[in-house]
C-alpha cells in the first residue's frame, strides 16, 4: 500500500496534505542530495546566473550521451557517465539487484529541451490567438500599426493574461524547466505529478540507496518533487572536477562561458513577433473600409493596409519594459518607466546590447530588494 497518495488531478485540501506528506516524510533528512527545486530561488536554477540574470545554454557546449537522442551540458555528459560506468560495474559484480527496471541499467529518458523552442512555440500560439480573437473582430479599428501596438498592450498589461511575453519572463516563469538548463537529465517514466509512482518506481526500488549514494558520490542532486530526476549541482566538488576539463573554474565562469543572457535576444524577438503579427493581419484583411457622412448621405472609402518592414525603436522599447514590469510583478512606477525607457534610449542610439543590459540591471536590483527574496532575507538577518 502507498504511503504517498498526492496527484495533481484536484485541488482539495486532502490533496494539499497529501503533497505536504510527501515532500517531508519521503526523504530522510540525512538525504542532503535531495533538492526541492520549487523552493526560493532554486526555483530557477540553471535558468538565471550568479547576478540573476536569466539565461539560456549556448547549445554548441551541448554533447549527445551513449547514441541516444538526449543532449546534456559537456561537463554534465562526462559527469554522468562515470556515475554511468560504476554503476555498470556494480551490475555485474551482482552488486546491485540486476532485475530493477530504472534503476539497475541507467538509461536517459529525457536531457536537454530547448527554451527557444518552447518560447517559440508558446508565442506563435499566443500571437495567433490574439491575432484571430482581438484583432480580426476590431479589423476596423486598426489602421495603422501603431494601432496595433496599443491594442497589444492593453492586451498584455491590462487583462490580466498571466503570461510571460519575453523570452527573459518565460525563463523565469513555470512556462520553462529545469530541463532548459542543460543540466537535468531524467532515467525512469515517473511524472512529477504522481507521488504514488514516485514511490513505486524509485523510493521502494532496491537499488534506491546504491543510486542515491551514487548521485551524491558524483555531484547530482535528486530532484525531490522527481526522484527519478538528476540535476548537476555546479558547487559540488565531484562537479568542479568535471567542469574544470573544460576550463570552467568557477560557477560563474560556466554561465559566463556556456550560457547566453536572454535580454541579449529579447528586443529582436518581441519585434518580430509583433511585426509578424500584424503583417500576418494585413495578409488576412489588406482592405480597410471606412464609413463615413457626405451631406446626410453614407459613404465609404476602402484603403489598403500596407506591409510593414521596420518598426519605431523607440516606441518598442517602451512596451518593452512595459511587459518586462509586468513580468516582474510591477517593481516600478509609471514615471520610473518613463526614466528607464529615457536612457535605455540614450544607450540604445550608442549600442543596443548597453541598453538592453541596463533595463534588466534595473530589474534585478529591484528584484534583490524584494521582500520574500533570498536575498531580501539574507539582509534582514543581518541588520
Amino acid at each position: 500500500m502507498s504511503n504517498f497518495k498526492g496527484n495533481n488531478n484536484s485541488k482539495t485540501l486532502k490533496t494539499a496534505f497529501e503533497r505536504a506528506n510527501y515532500k517531508l516524510n519521503a526523504f530522510s533528512p540525512s538525504e542532503i542530495q535531495v533538492v526541492d527545486f520549487n523552493f526560493a530561488e532554486k526555483t530557477f536554477y540553471g535558468r538565471v546566473n550568479r547576478q540573476l540574470d536569466p539565461v539560456v545554454v549556448n547549445d554548441s557546449f551541448l554533447r549527445t550521451f551513449h547514441n541516444q537522442d538526449f543532449q546534456i551540458m559537456n561537463f554534465v555528459g562526462d559527469q554522468f557517465k562515470e556515475m554511468y560506468i560504476r554503476y555498470q560495474n556494480a551490475l555485474n559484480l551482482s552488486l546491485i539487484n540486476n532485475e530493477d527496471p530504472n534503476l539497475s541499467e541507467l538509461k536517459v529518458i529525457r536531457g536537454w529541451e530547448s527554451p527557444i523552442k518552447g518560447y517559440s512555440d508558446f508565442m506563435s500560439s499566443f500571437m495567433d490567438d490574439f491575432l484571430m480573437k482581438k484583432m480580426i473582430p476590431i479589423e476596423k479599428k486598426i489602421d495603422s500599426f501603431e494601432t496595433f501596438l496599443k491594442l497589444f498592450e492593453e492586451h498584455v498589461l491590462t487583462e490580466d493574461i498571466g503570461s510571460k511575453i519575453t523570452l527573459s519572463g518565460f525563463m523565469k516563469s513555470r512556462q520553462s524547466s529545469i530541463f532548459n538548463t542543460g543540466l537535468a537529465l531524467q532515467l525512469a517514466p515517473v511524472g512529477f505529478a504522481n507521488d504514488a509512482t514516485k514511490e513505486s518506481v524509485i523510493l521502494n526500488s532496491p537499488n534506491y540507496k546504491f543510486f542515491m549514494n551514487m548521485a551524491k558520490q558524483f555531484g547530482f542532486s535528486v530532484n525531490l518533487q522527481n526522484p527519478s530526476v538528476l540535476v548537476s549541482d555546479l558547487a559540488h566538488p565531484t562537479t568542479t572536477k568535471f567542469r574544470e576539463r573544460y576550463v570552467l573554474l568557477t560557477v560563474t565562469s560556466v554561465f559566463e562561458k556556456q550560457y547566453h543572457r536572454t535580454y541579449n535576444f529579447d528586443f529582436d524577438l518581441l519585434s518580430q513577433y509583433l511585426l509578424g503579427t500584424y503583417n500576418s493581419f494585413v495578409y488576412l484583411k489588406p482592405n480597410l473600409k471606412e464609413v463615413y457622412v457626405c451631406n446626410n448621405k453614407t459613404k465609404s472609402n476602402i484603403s489598403k493596409r500596407n506591409n510593414i518592414n521596420t518598426i519605431d525603436y523607440v516606441t518598442i522599447l517602451l512596451l518593452y519594459i512595459k511587459i518586462r514590469n509586468m513580468e516582474e510583478i510591477s517593481p516600478f512606477s509609471d514615471s520610473e518607466i518613463r526614466s528607464i525607457h529615457n536612457t535605455s534610449t540614450r544607450l540604445f542610439d550608442i549600442k543596443p546590447e548597453r541598453a538592453m543590459q541596463f533595463i534588466e540591471s534595473q530589474f534585478r536590483d529591484r528584484y534583490n530588494t524584494k521582500e520574500g527574496s533570498l536575498t531580501y532575507y539574507k539582509k534582514k538577518f543581518q541588520k
